[in-house]
């Protein structure tokens, strides 16, 4: 049966998912360059709630008694100190406590070493939720209040050309980190899903794309919204021929073989990108700003502590060798200097465990600490805010913030060359970035 206007609309959302504040709409345009400079964000969710006091993990009590509050809290899912010896990575910048990763972190504590990653230690917000619903509106939107827009989205408004799309979010719908009131967003599952429905009257393109262009002719003028859809459409039939001709695999991904769903969402960045660099100006994507997602970490029990195996250590595991793979992509692709990664998680996990033994977890918290990847060239990579003190939690027994999360967004927005308190208000930047 021949596809028709109305089982288009229907049925768009199966192959792409387009945002924006008005409708849901995608308009690429062809660009001769994502950001006037070149440079690129690439956001990372950990859903869920990652326990970060199992990620950066204190080894001694040096200036606060980190390590002996942590055990005790902690006695099936304290790490042992005999397992560090591949990841420790310096002293917290406050009480002078030495501190590692997660023993399945090689890869990231490698890049720390090489300069390449800063760990923003004791991050949230004041009167965090632990809502994973709430707590996620508001690491999206970039402030803990409704705003109807993202941070990034009033980024993309606010400093970029309106006429190309920037940004895509991986994943069954547009994150709404990236909803604005006028840039749009293209969200997707895949490079290889972005295409055309299938139509059996239309099997080959020649012809199916003449039966789309049909569907997405002008619509009556009284039609407004139908009107804005079918210039959207015309757009999405350009950037799917974009996204047919861009190589994925085989083109000797440092991401290949890499386990985990993150790995793969990454490895079609670095393709992204790589086609970018070799097409010509007006076949490019014109994306600059990518948000990926990777969940499991809300580990409420049976976490598991340091068996490689185990539900936590496998999701850091993948997290690591995910953004390692990335990291030495962008390097053999020349562009490590202009992109910049930055993971995040709703909230941190509570500091005693809950329930005992191979049940071990941890209920919902509220500091954690956040990651930013780059090349020296851009990025001061070490320690910054500092680990709460474990002795002396709040009412709830979490962990006091340290640095309010809108201080790292306000650095990245700089960074970008837009306007930090346009974005997230008045609140001073790190010095992450140079």
């Amino acid at each position: 049966m021949r596809i028709n206007r109305r089982q288009f609309l229907k049925g768009a959302s199966a192959s792409a998912v387009l945002g924006s504040s008005h409708l849901l709409a995608f308009a690429a345009r062809r660009a001769s360059a994502a950001t006037a400079d070149g440079k690129a964000l690439v956001l990372v969710n950990l859903s869920g709630g990652n326990d970060f006091l199992n990620t950066v993990v204190p080894l001694d009590d040096v200036g606060a008694p980190q390590r002996s509050t942590y055990e005790a809290a902690r006695p099936n899912l304290a790490l042992p100190l005999a397992s560090f010896g591949a990841t420790e990575i310096g002293t917290d910048p406050g009480p002078g406590t030495a501190l590692a990763l997660h023993p399945q972190m090689t890869g990231l504590a490698t890049l720390f070493g090489e300069g390449k990653l800063a760990i923003v230690n004791g991050v949230g917000y004041p009167d965090s939720s632990l809502s994973h619903f709430e707590a996620e509106a508001a690491w999206w939107a970039g402030t803990p209040t409704p705003a109807g827009t993202g941070w990034v989205g009033r980024h993309l408004d606010a400093a970029l050309p309106l006429d190309v799309t920037h940004a895509v979010s991986f994943g069954s719908e547009v994150n709404p980190t990236l909803a604005a009131l006028a840039a749009d967003a293209l969200g997707i599952r895949s490079i290889q899903g972005f295409s055309l429905p299938d139509d059996p009257d239309y099997r080959d393109l020649e012809n199916r794309r003449p039966a789309w262009e049909s569907i997405f002719a002008e619509p009556r003028a009284a039609e407004a919204m139908a009107a804005r859809i079918a210039r959207s459409g015309k757009s999405f039939l350009d950037m799917s021929e974009i996204f047919s001709s861009i190589e994925v695999e085989g083109w000797g991904s440092n991401l290949d073989g890499v386990e985990g769903t993150l790995a793969l969402d990454m490895r079609q960045v670095s393709s992204i990108l790589r086609y970018d660099l070799a097409a010509d100006p007006g076949s490019r994507t014109g994306l600059s700003f990518f948000h990926l997602a990777t969940g499991g970490f809300d580990t409420h029990s049976q976490q598991g502590r340091d068996d490689p195996n185990a539900w936590h250590p496998s999701l850091l595991r993948w997290l690591s060798d995910a953004m390692t793979g990335f990291q030495r992509d962008l390097e053999a692709l020349g562009i490590a200097d202009k992109v910049a990664t930055l993971v995040y998680s709703e909230f941190g996990r509570r500091i005693e465990q809950s329930d005992v033994g191979q049940n071990a977890g941890t209920d919902h918290g509220t500091a954690g600490c956040m990651f930013v990847m780059g090349d020296p060239a851009l990025l001061t990579g070490g320690l910054y805010g500092q680990m709460p003190d474990l002795s002396d939690p709040d009412e709830h027994g979490n962990m006091k913030i340290q640095v309010d999360f809108r201080e790292v967004y306000a650095s990245v927005i700089q960074w970008l060359g837009g306007d930090p308190n346009a974005v997230v208000g008045p609140f001073a930047p790190l010095p992450l970035f140079k």
